[in-house]
């Protein structure tokens, strides 16, 4: 039985090996995958114009995700062979991307001006780069490496945001939550079709740091987030509230965190906290099997690196910012 790249869509990019239920499963996935990237962002651009602000999303996350977007763009359409709904997507996000990133420019108020001229200088020189070395060079396969390097760091910016203001309340709930779904049918997909191998080690690394942030959401949620010290005075704390979450579910939150050690929590509070401790237990085994796919996938035992990279940043990042957390607890 040999590889099946032609055919129906849902017979391509075929593991010979496999039984062909398991390609049809793997692009029924992709497919899934495709449609949730149709909506992935819609949730946060949405929450970033009712709030007229981008306070607590982090620029760099917005940057990387464009910049390699744009990359893969044209990685898709002139070198790569994929399926049909890895271009439809190779089109699609790159606009709402880019969407985001002028709402930086429009309701980033917290930036100052000079800044953003600076920024977006900066910004226009590297995608002009970019573009040139691939569509005048034809550089293809080796300038998506650059898209790759992207996608595998673009959430370490957003993470460490989280860490520092110990709170997720600039991202949308709604889209991290498809993004979620969405990153585990890609990772289902990838890893059960013959795809190249920039594609297996970009969703290990997407997927894995999407699920860091997931669990960071989880731990999150309900708390306050603490501004003053890492936000411009003339932000309003209204201006910065998680949509998500109710005053009475803040409050009963932070009465949480400030109940002294060995007295008994009401029982709402402890049913919340099981909940919480139960997902991020369900999360980190996701990270486990990702570690597990991309050494199986790869066939090297080098591979372990990447979840030792991951643990390793991710480790150092929450060590570092937690230093200030309990001399910032009153404020």
């Amino acid at each position: 039985m040999t590889n099946r790249t032609s055919g129906s869509l849902l017979e391509q990019n075929c593991r010979p090996e496999w039984p062909p239920w398991t390609c049809v499963a793997a692009n029924v996935c992709g497919l899934c995958s495709t449609t949730l990237w149709f909506l992935v962002l819609l949730p946060q651009v949405w929450k970033n114009f009712r709030r007229k602000s981008v306070v607590g999303l982090s620029v760099l996350w917005g940057t990387a995700n464009f910049t390699a977007s744009l990359v893969n763009l044209c990685f898709v359409y002139g070198y790569a062979e994929i399926p049909l709904y890895g271009k439809i997507n190779s089109i699609y996000m790159p606009i709402l991307e880019f969407t985001i990133l002028v709402q930086f420019w429009i309701y980033g108020h917290h930036y100052q001006r000079k800044h953003k001229v600076a920024y977006l200088v900066f910004c226009l020189c590297v995608w002009t780069t970019l573009l040139s070395l691939n569509l005048g060079l034809k550089l293809f396969p080796y300038i998506q490496w650059v898209a790759i390097g992207l996608w595998c760091i673009e959430t370490f910016p957003q993470v460490f945001l989280n860490f520092k203001l110990r709170s997720t309340y600039g991202q949308s709930t709604r889209s991290v939550i498809i993004a979620s779904i969405g990153k585990m049918t890609d990772f289902l997909s990838t890893y059960g079709l013959r795809m190249p191998i920039q594609y297996v080690v970009m969703i290990y690394f997407s997927s894995s740091v999407n699920y860091v942030n997931v669990i960071q959401v989880v731990w999150f949620h309900g708390r306050r987030p603490y501004i003053e010290r890492d936000v411009t005075p003339n932000v309003q704390y209204k201006e910065v509230h998680d949509d998500n979450v109710d005053d009475n579910m803040r409050d009963t939150e932070e009465e949480a965190l400030c109940t002294p050690k060995g007295q008994r929590l009401a029982p709402g509070v402890r049913t919340r906290r099981a909940i919480r401790c139960f997902l991020i237990a369900l999360f980190t085994c996701f990270l486990a099997l990702f570690a597990y796919g991309i050494v199986w996938a790869s066939k090297s035992y080098y591979a372990i690196f990447a979840p030792v990279t991951l643990v390793s940043v991710t480790s150092f990042a929450f060590l570092w910012y937690s230093r200030s957390w309990k001399t910032d607890r009153v404020v």
